[in-house]
Parts: C-alpha cells; sequence; structure tokens
C-alpha cells in the first residue's frame, strides 16, 4: 500500500490523513461543468435504474451530497417528496415545492438514500448505519486496484477529495457491517462517464435495509 493511505479488514483502500477541501457553491459548479454538459442525461439515467431496481412508487427520497440539486429535480417529477443534504455552504436547492434541504442525513426515514459520488469524500461513515431509509444507492469510482503502480496513477486517486476507495466486493462487504444487503452492482454510469480502458470505471450498487 502506497504511503498515507490503508487497507481496513473489509477490503476498503482509506485515506489515513486527508484535508479536505471546501465543500463549497463553487465547488458544486466545478463538478457539474466536470461532467461536460452530461449532467441532465446522467440524472435520467440514474434515476431510471433507481426506479427499475426497486420496481416501486418511491415516496420520500434524500439525495446526500446533491451538487446543484440536478438529480433532485429530475426525481421531484415523479417522487413526491425529495430532500437535499450537502456538507458546507451548499448549492441552492430547485426551486420546486417538492424539494427541501434538510441539515441532517440522519434525522428522518426515507424510502431511498442516494449517494452520487459523495460518499468517497467523506471524511468518517460512521454515520451510515444510523441512516433511516429501506434503500440505500451509492455511486462511486470502482477502485480495481490491480497494483500499486495502478492506484498511485488512477485517475480517480484524488488526496484529500476521495478519501474512501471501493470495488463490488469491498463495498459489499463493509455496507453489510451497516446492516445492508447488496440487492444490485453495474458500472450502468461508464455508458456516459466512462473511457475505454477495458475495465469498469463507475461503480452504482443498490443496497436494502436489513
Amino acid at each position: 500500500m502506497i504511503d498515507g493511505y490503508e487497507k481496513l479488514r473489509s477490503g476498503v483502500i482509506k485515506q489515513t490523513e486527508p484535508t479536505p477541501p471546501t465543500y463549497d457553491e463553487q465547488y458544486a459548479v466545478r463538478y457539474s461543468n466536470s461532467l461536460g454538459g452530461q449532467e441532465d442525461e446522467l440524472s435520467c439515467l440514474r434515476l431510471g435504474l433507481l426506479l427499475g431496481v426497486i420496481n416501486q412508487p418511491i415516496v420520500k427520497l434524500l439525495d446526500v451530497g446533491y451538487g446543484v440539486g440536478n438529480f433532485l429535480e429530475r426525481c421531484s417529477t415523479v417522487v413526491k417528496d425529495c430532500y437535499g443534504f450537502d456538507i458546507g455552504p451548499a448549492y441552492p436547492l430547485p426551486p420546486k415545492s417538492n424539494i427541501k434541504p434538510v441539515s441532517n442525513a440522519t434525522g428522518a426515514y426515507y424510502d431511498v438514500v442516494t449517494f452520487y459520488n459523495s460518499l468517497e469524500h467523506m471524511t468518517d461513515l460512521d454515520f451510515l448505519e444510523k441512516i433511516q431509509c429501506k434503500y440505500l444507492l451509492i455511486t462511486t469510482p470502482w477502485c480495481h486496484y490491480f497494483s500499486e503502480e495502478w492506484f498511485k496513477n488512477w485517475k480517480h486517486r484524488k488526496p484529500d477529495e476521495h478519501i474512501w476507495h471501493f470495488n463490488d466486493e469491498t463495498l459489499t462487504r463493509f455496507m453489510l457491517k451497516q446492516g445492508y444487503t447488496v440487492i444490485h452492482y453495474s458500472n450502468i454510469e461508464d455508458t456516459l462517464r466512462g473511457e475505454k480502458v477495458g475495465y469498469a470505471s463507475y461503480l452504482t450498487a443498490v443496497f436494502k435495509k436489513g
């Protein structure tokens, strides 16, 4: 393992002493711009996968680390109550009556809680076992860890930003300890965001509580 990182018993790789940046409105806009104008397509893809896997109506949804709120805006057309949680001076949520901010991701029950490229940024993941939901969805960079050299030069190894690194097996084991069972995983976002590198780039997994 390269300096500054450790491998947990679950196999998850974690940066040991990160100094996270400020996650403010400017950061959210920069991330949105980095998607190259594909955010609407990506939001539709995400919502379609979520509805297809769960295969039932969603009444109450929380998006953690919502960025500029594009996914929540798309969700608001089919989900009765949508909520957004972010850290720092968050970007204003879309001005719709059924999209509301929350100051605590664990303070209420939701049918679904989503983490789209946000979980890997958080310094502490102990709060996951306190989240109240039936389903939980995570999209994160897929860390294959082919070798130390590969990991050192991996495009998604972003010290201080990406603190946690998962693959399908390690994320499944990690979430099982939090009380969640995996019901789906894929690299569906590679259809829009992936590069032709011969392996999956983005991991999407859906979990059910219990």
